[in-house]
């Protein structure tokens, strides 16, 4: 049986980052999940509840073009992106609260307290998980990503380092892509993926709002159309048809 525990990220400039905060918002019109009766337990959360991640990237942008004197670079990294789960067969008697707050300790131990401006943890598709997005700003509050991903050791030291925090739920380390091979679909391509099929969701559910209006549209006007008659009857007054 796979006990391993999986961490990816993704780096994102700040003009992707409207779109990935997009399809979180709107998750809950996807018709594919697996377990949509379990939706009630998905937890959003956000550092600012009156913004959004790009408005509190560019906040940190401003302060940090204020203390430095210099634009921040278009290329620059603005925001970290990991998707943390495990194998689904160990979901069973994993106790996904305490496996949530595990992450949070982990990630703040590795980029510092306040760098996690939201996560969601999502329970209704087939394996449980949780998106949490990271600032990767260094010690002095300057967007820093090299800091953290900037030479594969590190990235690989992120990994290590992450299955020894699993540990305690039986979850160990997987093998490595070099090993098995394996061509991992990007969270880009993901994102790119669920946003395809969430306007497809869109697109279906405004079709079949328009066929209810046109032959709702139809029965009035059938109605208004057939030629009636008042006549009285006792004290009652009706509409007869002709």
């Amino acid at each position: 049986m796979s006990k391993y525990c999986i961490m990816r990220f993704q780096k994102y400039k700040l003009g992707s980052v409207a779109n990935i905060e997009r399809h979180q918002q709107h998750r809950e019109r996807l018709k594919h999940r697996k377990h949509p009766e379990r939706e009630s337990e998905n937890i959003t959360w956000r550092q600012s509840p009156t913004k959004t991640m790009t408005q509190v990237i560019r906040g940190v942008m401003r302060e940090q073009e204020k203390q430095t004197g210099k634009k921040v670079r278009k290329d620059a990294v603005a925001l970290v992106e990991f998707v943390l789960t495990f194998s689904p067969e160990m979901e069973e008697g994993l106790d996904f609260d305490q496996w949530h707050r595990a992450n949070l300790k982990w990630l703040e131990e590795q980029f510092g307290e306040g760098k996690i401006i939201r996560f969601d943890t999502n329970h209704d598709e087939a394996t449980k998980h949780g998106h949490y997005f990271v600032l990767p700003t260094d010690e002095r509050g300057y967007l820093n990503a090299s800091r953290y991903f900037g030479k594969k050791k590190q990235i690989i030291a992120l990994q290590d380092s992450y299955a020894d925090a699993m540990e305690v739920f039986g979850l160990e380390r997987g093998r490595s892509k070099e090993e098995t091979g394996a061509n991992h679909q990007s969270l880009v391509e993901w994102h790119m993926q669920e946003e395809e099929r969430l306007l497809a969701d869109i697109v279906r559910i405004e079709r079949e709002k328009a066929v209810v209006e046109q032959v709702k549209n139809r029965v009035f006007a059938d109605d208004r159309a057939v030629p009636t008659k008042s006549r009285v009857i006792g004290d009652e007054l009706f509409d007869v048809l002709e």
